[in-house]
């Protein structure tokens, strides 16, 4: 049944998200539900957000060697990124440039050369056309002016993103320099290898699943077969400052002897820092759950107002894969892809709940605890971007 927020004119909607992000975060309350039911909003966000900032679509680790390829999708925008011979990556639309046909159709893979299924138009891995059957027909026809559309892409920390603007107004490293130098090039995420990479899709909106994973004090109640048993106390969480590109929170567990602590073949950590973890949202979309032991992102792409694809992968530090014995590497992989199944379990329901209550017409004014701090930042973000 559509919420009556659905139908609500893109002004009314943008006035109240504005007045939500004027509010000091002591007199903070959630994300206006028109925000996440209009229909409107959704079409501006898509132009405002998810065409024109950086979106992360993976980690450079999956496509380690030259052809290697993987997919995406950007504001309805098809793209896949490859790596070249010179070790470097780029990224295309991933349609044809004779008559738009999708190049790729499978998530990843690899291959050096590109060849459209329709016509058989081939183009080398950095976009460039080296074959179109009979186009010597057509008077005048030049191969060497025929190129894929490339676009601008970064890698940062091992994340891979790109951005469909033509003329970005700053990098990733610039945006995010602050929060690299201070809290999470110490881990050197960039050192962690990927071994899994997988899709969900949820009925809720996709901010509802940023409003999810910015916040923890959620996680002693609501996640105790999986992350409450790293038994880290509400009181000791504390929120990065304020930023307009990301937004952060972090706590220490009580202990290195359990899992998410430094390995002790780990020299890259010291004090406290060997056993913390940091949970973060790179604006508008990319989220990453980052400990001593492995990482977890996730990055997010609205699909209607009422539905959100996800994709999600997982990456561990060499010290740590360098204990797993080659024999039981498949049965220790699979058991951490169903622990993270069992996380992502316990909090789907929630999310989709949280769609669902704020579809109401009717809602009390709402708060956030001192932890939620992240919830506003996002909110103060969407307004800059939006409003």
């Amino acid at each position: 049944m559509p919420s009556p927020h659905s139908d609500l004119d893109l002004g009314i909607v943008l006035q109240r998200l504005g007045k939500a992000a004027r509010l000091p975060f002591e007199d903070a309350h959630p994300i206006p539900p028109e925000v996440h039911h209009s229909k409107a909003f959704l079409q501006h966000e898509r132009t405002s957000i998810f065409a024109s900032e950086w979106i992360c679509i993976g980690r450079g680790d999956e496509i380690a060697g030259h052809g290697d390829y993987l997919t995406h999708e950007i504001a309805g925008v098809p793209v896949f990124a490859v790596r070249q011979a010179d070790d470097t990556v780029k990224a295309f639309v991933n349609a044809c440039a004779h008559r738009f046909s999708r190049l790729l159709a499978g998530e990843t893979g690899t291959g050096r050369k590109i060849t459209c299924p329709y016509h058989a138009w081939t183009y080398d891995c950095g976009g460039n056309l080296i074959r179109a059957p009979y186009m010597e027909m057509k008077e005048g026809f030049d191969p060497s002016q025929i190129k894929l559309r490339e676009l601008h892409t970064e890698i940062w920390e091992g994340f891979l993103y790109v951005t469909l603007v033509d003329k970005p107004g700053t990098s990733v490293a610039d945006a995010l320099s602050p929060f690299r130098e201070n809290v999470v090039g110490r881990f050197d995420m960039a050192c962690y290898r990927t071994v899994m990479r997988e899709n969900m899709v949820w009925n809720a909106n996709w901010k509802n699943l940023i409003e999810n994973f910015t916040e923890s004090y959620h996680v002693p109640m609501a996640h105790g077969k999986t992350f409450a048993k790293h038994e880290k106390e509400p009181s000791t969480y504390i929120c990065g400052e304020d930023s307009e590109h990301y937004g952060y929170h972090r706590a220490a567990q009580p202990s290195e002897e359990r899992p998410g602590a430094a390995h002790p073949a780990n020299n890259r950590l010291e004090g406290e820092w060997r056993r913390m973890m940091v949970d973060f949202c790179v604006f508008p979309s990319h989220l990453v759950t980052l400990m001593p032991d492995y990482l977890w992102y996730i990055t997010v792409q609205p699909e209607g107002t009422d539905r959100m694809r996800a994709t999600w992968g997982v990456a561990f530090p060499p010290e740590i894969l360098a204990d797993v014995p080659d024999a039981d590497y498949d049965a220790w992989l699979s058991d951490f892809k169903a622990y993270m199944e069992v996380a992502n379990s316990e909090d789907k329901p929630l999310v989709e709940a949280l769609h669902i209550g704020t579809a109401s017409p009717l809602l009390p004014r709402g708060m956030l605890h001192p932890i939620e701090r992240n919830l506003w930042q996002f909110t103060r973000y969407l307004a800059r971007k939006c409003v």
